[in-house]
């Protein structure tokens, strides 16, 4: 009888699996939306703005593949004056030489595609950044593991708010420090890697990719934003950490986006989260109000500070230190080649 039972219950078990199918929901993306990346400085230099392909949900393409082409691009400000960018291929595109936002003016960008859409963004007026007043850290020890240690740098900055009300903040940060090798090889099929040297000074770039660091004088207009958090800093190495803030104005409108992108971005996924959403920027379709690129056409004062954050004060060694590396190098040199990591042009301020 229990051999009977025993044997039921496995054929019954075979035949429940066997009417099990794997679901597919077959979520399809939508149509790919074009997305606008790029903000227009103060500074006097080049300004590069991108026009690529979102991806839709689902898909399994790439979009670093996916531009923007033959497209025509240009800024306008409030005198109607246009300013036309250079096409660099690839949905890349750059500001002439000499030209440059000014403080107190509005802007304007227009995107006219290949198949005669045209799109153009909300006028946005650039504000003042005030100077950053002082930049500073505070060590904090994450592990007490004897005789060397763990640990970071948190890195903040006070800033005096102007009187005028509704000023908005961003920062972002980029470390340098000099490359040791401008290209790595694999000789002879053997397993240990050379090195060519840099034919000429060259620094490796670090910043932090996706960081939205936002401040605005809702509850301190006029007055200084003291200890506003912008980095963490590992206690790697005993050498001195070379730091470019860069503060930028930013409108009401701008801010808001950027909060909006940043709560998105940091959903933990809990039932209090808010729900998923298209977040809308300031680019539409001049015909079709419903039609909107994604991103948003930042205009944006700069005022930029250089620390040194002096990693020798502690008075322990952090984990993992070591002097100096064992290079082998070849005879030759290699160019540095210009990229979002790594770059010939001196850093500002930057001591040797």
């Amino acid at each position: 009888m229990k051999f009977t039972s025993r044997l039921f219950i496995a054929i019954l078990s075979v035949c429940l699996t066997a009417c099990i199918d794997n679901y597919d929901p077959k979520l399809t993306g939508g149509k790919p939306k074009i997305v606008f990346e790029g903000i227009l400085t103060d500074q006097a230099i080049p300004q590069y703005f991108q026009l690529s392909f979102s991806a839709g949900y689902n898909s399994k393409e790439s979009v670093f593949d996916k531009f923007v082409n033959a497209a025509k691009v240009w800024i306008t400000d409030e005198k109607n004056v246009r300013i036309d960018l250079i096409d660099l291929n690839k949905g890349q595109f750059s500001t002439p030489e000499g030209f440059r936002g000014q403080v107190g003016k509005t802007y304007q960008v227009h995107i006219q595609l290949s198949d005669g859409t045209s799109y153009a963004s909300k006028a946005e007026t650039m504000r003042y950044s005030p100077p950053i007043d002082k930049v500073y850290t505070e060590f904090k020890l994450t592990t007490t593991l004897q005789p060397k240690y763990r640990g970071n740098f948190n890195v903040y900055l006070d800033v005096k708010d102007p009187a005028t009300e509704g000023d908005f903040y961003r920062w972002k940060w980029s470390h340098y420090e000099k490359a040791n090798f401008c290209a790595a090889y694999v000789v002879n099929g053997e397993g240990s890697l050379s090195y060519k040297k840099c034919c000429g000074d060259c620094w490796n770039v670090n910043t932090c990719l996706g960081c939205i660091i936002l401040a605005s004088d809702n509850f301190v207009n006029g007055k200084t934003l003291p200890r506003q958090y912008i980095a963490q800093i590992p206690f790697d190495n005993i050498t001195s950490y070379y730091m470019l803030i860069e503060q930028m104005s930013l409108s009401r409108e701008a801010y808001n986006f950027w909060k909006s992108v940043d709560e998105q971005a940091n959903n933990s996924g809990g039932i209090f989260d808010t729900a998923p959403a298209t977040i809308r920027g300031n680019i539409k379709n001049v015909n079709d109000e419903t039609d909107g690129m994604l991103g948003y056409f930042q205009v944006s004062a700069v005022t930029q500070k250089v620390v040194y954050i002096q990693r020798n004060n502690i008075g322990i060694i952090p984990f993992g230190f070591y002097v100096g590396g064992n290079y082998n190098y070849l005879s030759e040199c290699e160019e540095c080649k210009e990229s979002p990591y790594r770059t010939a042009k001196r850093p500002l301020n930057w001591i040797d």
